[in-house]
């Protein structure tokens, strides 16, 4: 049916109802009780002819979903707006962290003395990060990390407890390796955060983030 051959149908449906073309699911569904009620067949003095064809109006407009009512809108139960909210790590979590990345203890071949392992030089420490505060958005996760990232390998460690629905509570350390030096975002790649980060819907690392950087996180729309 063609759409104007549509609002033809429904304006005839709706003066065989007795009915103008305003009217509304509550009028259509009393007009149809008042001619069932009085016209109907069994009905003393009933109409069959009219019953009817006012009959074969309800159904169409039935069809056409014009005689249940809509939900008001106004009454449904609003989604809660999702807040912001940042997380600082307190010295004993951020000590822990870079407990993780400092190097392990191995034998040496000389006298069997404890020695530290190579990657404890410089540029071993400087490419080792840890997070100082979380931005939290849902369950969309910003790790920010004051020091700034390093051309070649990188490691971090992450506190993964941060969601109420996540059972691990030791970090995790990641591996990434990096073309540039500097500030910069690294997006944890999904099959890492399903693994790693159950209930994240995504994890994402701001390096050389500053507090600027944290409150721009809190008051972006």
């Amino acid at each position: 049916m063609e759409p104007v051959d549509n609002i033809k149908a429904r304006v005839a449906a709706l003066q065989a109802l007795g009915l103008s073309h305003g009217a509304n699911a509550s009028d259509i569904r009393d007009a149809w009780r008042d001619i069932a009620f009085h016209s109907h067949p069994d009905h003393t003095g009933g109409d069959y002819s009219g019953f009817s064809k006012a009959k074969t109006a309800y159904d169409f407009l039935r069809k056409e979903g014009l005689t249940a009512n809509k939900p008001d809108k106004s009454s449904l139960p609003r989604r809660p707006q999702l807040k912001k909210r940042l997380i600082d790590l307190d010295a004993n979590e951020i000590e822990h962290c870079r407990s993780m990345l400092r190097p392990n203890q191995v034998l040496s071949h000389a006298g069997n003395k404890q020695r530290a392992a190579e990657d404890s030089d410089a540029q071993g420490l400087a490419s080792s990060h840890v997070p100082e505060a979380i931005g939290c958005f849902g369950r969309e996760l910003t790790y920010f990390v004051a020091t700034p990232v390093c051309e070649g390998s990188n490691r971090v460690v992450l506190p993964t407890s941060v969601l109420a629905s996540c059972r691990k509570g030791e970090p995790e350390i990641l591996t990434f390796q990096s073309k540039s030096t500097g500030a910069g975002e690294v997006v944890v790649p999904d099959a890492i955060r399903e693994r790693k980060f159950p209930g994240a819907k995504s994890v994402k690392i701001r390096f050389e983030a500053d507090q600027s950087s944290r409150e721009t996180f809190c008051h972006a729309s």
